[in-house]
């Protein structure tokens, strides 16, 4: 058999790949409190509980709240509740901390469909004080097997929050400036891209402040949609009985620590970029995809389990009851897959040939923004970037550091060019037009 690695692609029909991902308040898991302790909240109970939610739910994609801060905990849910039963493909990003929080949130990945760039945090607020907790952003891209050094790599961008609770003037006013901090900070280190923004927001309505910091964000590229279009105030109005993800109890149980109230609500959210909304790239939301989980919208003041809900299982069900107060909330998006390549022909010897494609990692990202050319290199001890005109002249090179660069070019003409990263181990190439203004 002849093995014949390409780096070029075919013109063949384009497929997609489906993905979930999935944001939940896991309600202080590994963390003790006056009124939630070790015996009215036990973590080894939890750890069932969810363990039978993740069966079902099988997200690519787990956000989560409420989290003690340490990254036993991150582990400890890869063991007890995503690695299980054969599973391994399951990763966790680093717990991200402000330094004074006793909770934090929880990144986890299935990595065998993407990896994990980079990950970064949102600490303070644009006046230098600091936020209730650290908002994540994390990095990825896609595991094409597809992928080839001329592709253009999928990067998709995970958000994670929980926002201060309560309804007060100054609860609302920390919630804002927290959002506030996050839109300044994409607006000033990412590109514009596909982008979801997941956790317990605590809002009770979209005509927030904090919530119209991203809904309304003044520059389009980096405005954040709801899925479902939802808007009004979310809190306790039967209209929006189907969305509502807490509280799942009636009343207050187990010493307080779990609230009441009923379902009335809408707590958790999943927002994407108006990229994927649109559905105009690589990835896209998938229309209808978007739910509560474990909500059926009969359930307005009542606890989930009050009477009849047939949107899950019992078990699980039961789960969703004992585990949170909160219910989690999830959604699929597909990713288009670079064009595939033959697999097992045969040339005119008569000789089986395999085709397989070179899969690059990518060594960067890069882009233009506000006529200034970008580049967020991941490698550790830099690399170079080439400018190349369209007839393969050179033009530029420029040496880039670890992380975030703005660079200066001394391109003449504004035009289409095409931007090689080179590493140590290895290099990304793709097309970027460049403004000289």
């Amino acid at each position: 058999m002849i093995l014949v690695w390409l780096t070029i692609s075919l013109g063949q029909a384009q497929d997609f790949d489906t993905l979930k991902i999935m944001s939940y308040n896991l309600l202080y898991y590994g963390e003790t409190t006056s009124f939630c302790t070790g015996s009215n909240n036990p973590i080894a109970q939890k750890d069932v509980f969810l363990k039978v939610i993740m069966d079902r739910a099988k997200p690519d994609i787990l956000v989560v709240n409420e989290m003690g801060a340490s990254n036993v905990y991150a582990s400890r849910i890869l063991e007890k509740a995503l690695n299980v039963d054969g599973q391994t493909e399951y990763e966790a990003a680093s717990i991200k901390n402000n330094g004074f929080s006793d909770l934090v949130n929880g990144i986890f990945y299935r990595g065998d469909k993407l990896e994990l760039l980079s990950h970064k945090s949102v600490k303070e607020a644009n006046n230098g004080s600091n936020l209730v907790r650290v908002v994540d952003i994390a990095q990825f891209y896609f595991r094409d097997a597809n992928l080839t050094a001329e592709s253009d790599t999928v990067f998709i961008y995970v958000l994670a929050a929980h926002l201060k609770a309560g309804d007060s003037s100054s609860d609302r006013a920390d919630r804002d400036i927290a959002t506030e901090a996050v839109m300044d900070r994409l607006l000033d280190d990412y590109p514009p891209g596909y982008y979801m923004f997941c956790g317990d927001f605590n809002m009770q309505s979209s005509n927030e402040d904090a919530y119209q910091n991203l809904a309304a964000a003044s520059n389009g590229l980096y405005r954040f949609y709801d899925p479902i279009n939802q808007s009004g105030t979310w809190h306790n109005s039967a209209s929006f009985a189907e969305h509502h993800t807490q509280s799942t109890r009636q009343s207050q149980t187990n010493g307080g620590c779990f609230s009441g109230g009923g379902m009335d609500d809408r707590f958790d959210l999943i927002l994407a970029s108006g990229q994927v909304i649109q559905d105009t790239g690589d990835v896209s939301y998938i229309d209808g995809s978007y739910r509560a989980f474990g909500q059926d919208g009969n359930h307005f003041n009542k606890a989930i389990n009050d009477g009849a809900n047939n949107s899950v299982p019992s078990t699980v069900l039961a789960a969703l009851y004992e585990l949170s107060d909160h219910l989690p909330v999830q959604m699929n998006f597909k990713v288009r897959l670079q064009e595939s390549l033959p697999v097992d022909t045969t040339d005119t010897t008569g000789d089986s040939t395999t085709y397989i494609p070179f899969v690059a990692k990518p060594q960067g990202r890069i882009w233009t923004q506000n006529s200034r050319l970008r580049v967020d290199c991941f490698s550790p001890s830099g690399g170079e970037i080439n400018i190349y005109s369209l007839d393969g002249s050179l033009s530029q090179s420029i040496a880039v550091a670890h992380g975030y660069n703005e660079l200066e070019t001394t391109v003449i003409k504004t035009g289409l060019y095409i931007v090689r990263l080179s590493t140590y181990s290895g290099s990304q190439v793709k097309k970027i037009w460049i403004s000289s203004d």
